[in-house]
């Protein structure tokens, strides 16, 4: 199995082109199993619906996270 780092690099870039898509990232399941972290501007039916449940037999968890601004 690819490390979580090289799938994030392979599938980061098709993601963010995911209207609604803020940002993807590396998080870990309490339980120690690492996943995609795909983060949401608002939890709508269509944004969820476009991001897989998993990649590269990769978990992905998605967090609404509002959306971002650079400082």
């Amino acid at each position: 199995m690819a490390s979580v780092e090289e799938v994030k690099r392979r599938h980061e870039a098709s993601l963010m082109k995911i209207r609604g898509v803020v940002g993807v990232g590396i998080g870990r399941y309490p339980d120690g199993r690492d996943c995609i972290r795909v983060y949401v501007e608002k939890d709508h039916p269509r944004i969820l619906a476009a991001i897989p449940h998993d990649l590269d037999q990769v978990p992905v968890e998605v967090v609404v996270a509002g959306s971002f601004k650079a400082l």
